[in-house]
């Protein structure tokens, strides 16, 4: 199961704040299967770091600052109603074609710069920041250079065992119960787009970031 989508937490931190942020995506992660009112459903996880949003936090006994964490949970589906699928073709500001349906590498999102519509949901004392919608960003905005490291997982990449160890340990463990959880599943031959993408960059208009 590969980073390619096709047609058919952890954490003591404040939640970043209502509203639009300029962000960039620092990680993508195959998390395999996981359970849903569903069903087993295979997802992704795509997270952000927000520049303009710093926390403090201490590891090793050392005090650190830097851009506040945020992401989604994904069903690695582009179908016409799928929500990651409306969240990419805004941000690209483009309807994928047939041909991108057949095969997109969410691995193309790292480092991308973009702008996330944050929202507020309260269950409980407890408060969560949710990615409403990702925009690209508007024309002459930057996006401050990236501060943290890339984090990405694929089990069928070669770095695979290198990746997973960088992980948090709240995606390890999804990542594990995910592989439980295929091994029980009937063994189907895996769809088209499994792999990387075989388009072209170049297909693209210059101001479309992937």
């Amino acid at each position: 199961m590969a980073s390619i989508v096709k047609s058919k937490g952890e954490s003591n931190f404040e939640p970043v704040p209502m509203g639009t942020h300029v962000a960039r995506c620092i990680t993508v992660v195959n998390l395999g299967l996981q359970e849903s009112k569903w069903g087993p459903k295979a997802k992704h996880y795509i997270g952000f770091e927000v520049p303009s949003v710093r926390v403090e936090w201490e590891k090793d006994k050392q005090k650190h600052e830097g851009p506040a964490i945020i992401g989604s949970t994904y069903t690695s589906s582009l179908s016409p109603k799928a929500i990651l699928r409306q969240h990419l073709e805004s941000w690209r500001g483009k309807a994928f074609t047939e041909a991108e349906l057949e095969a997109f590498d969410l691995m193309n999102l790292l480092g991308v710069p973009c702008m996330l519509s944050v929202t507020h949901t309260v269950n409980g004392s407890n408060v969560y920041a949710n990615i409403a919608s990702i925009m690209g960003l508007p024309k002459g905005m930057e996006c401050p250079q990236q501060e943290g490291e890339i984090l990405r997982f694929d089990p069928t990449e070669p770095t695979a065992t290198t990746d997973l160890a960088k992980l948090p340990n709240w995606m390890r463990e999804k990542i594990e119960k995910g592989a439980a959880l295929a091994q029980h599943q009937t063994e189907s031959p895996a769809p088209q787009g499994i792999g990387h993408a075989d388009y072209s960059k170049d297909e693209f208009d210059d101001d479309i970031p992937f």
